[in-house]
Order: structure tokens, then C-alpha cells, then sequence
């Protein structure tokens, strides 16, 4: 059997010619594939393992969002600057408008822990 005389380089060139846009367009789907997957698998399981009741005093608050035109289909929400009495660290916390908190008035919030090591804070129903 007789080799043909192409080089490497030729046969390159003729397989790009004749399947260039097939290879394109496989690399546009594997790509918008991975563009679709990468958001689920961030969101991996983080479920709370304990909660724990603290108190701290807002310092801080506004209304949320800050561009009423972000809001449509939202609402809006105030979000409070609240300073720890156990450990003084600064954090934020979401409150409905219903309940508004005054600054300088003593709150009490609720620290969740997470399986991974994150404390998240919210404000307890009622």
C-alpha cells in the first residue's frame, strides 16, 4: 500500500476545509452547554446546620433597592447595618417594611450557621 504525499500541514487544512464550520458549531454548543452548567453546579447544598438567637443595635437603614426601577416585581425592603452585642461585628440584615426598626433601637436577629462555615443573619418572624 502507498502512502500519499500529503504533509501533516496539508491534511490539516483540507480537514479544517471540509469540516470547519461543522467543528465551529460543535464548539459553540459545548460552550453554551458549560455556560448553563456552571450556574447549577455553584449552587451547591449549603443547608443551615444550627441557628442561634443574638442581639445587636441597628446603626443603620435604607431602603432596598436603591433604583426604584430595579424593584418591579420585587419590592421593597429595608435593609439594617446591625452591630453585634456579643462579638461588635457589622452586619447587614433584610426587614420587611411592615416592621420598620428605628436606629439605635435594640434588636434581636438570628445567626444561621451553614455546613460549610458561612453565618448568615435575618431578622425572626413577629
Amino acid at each position: 500500500m502507498e502512502t500519499s504525499q500529503f504533509s501533516f500541514r496539508n491534511r490539516l487544512l483540507l480537514l479544517w476545509d471540509e469540516f470547519g464550520e461543522a467543528a465551529v458549531g460543535v464548539a459553540m454548543f459545548c460552550a453554551l452547554a458549560l455556560g448553563l452548567l456552571i450556574p447549577a453546579m455553584m449552587r451547591q447544598a449549603d443547608p443551615v446546620v444550627g441557628t442561634q438567637l443574638v442581639r445587636g443595635i441597628v446603626e443603620y437603614s435604607t431602603t432596598m433597592p436603591l433604583n426604584p426601577k430595579i424593584a418591579v416585581g420585587q419590592g421593597f425592603h429595608y435593609r439594617y447595618e446591625v452591630r453585634l452585642a456579643d462579638t461588635a461585628e457589622l452586619v447587614f440584615v433584610d426587614g420587611e417594611l411592615d416592621a420598620p426598626r428605628m436606629i439605635g433601637s435594640e434588636v434581636s436577629i438570628e445567626r444561621q450557621h451553614h455546613k460549610h462555615g458561612a453565618d448568615t443573619y435575618r431578622l425572626p418572624n413577629g
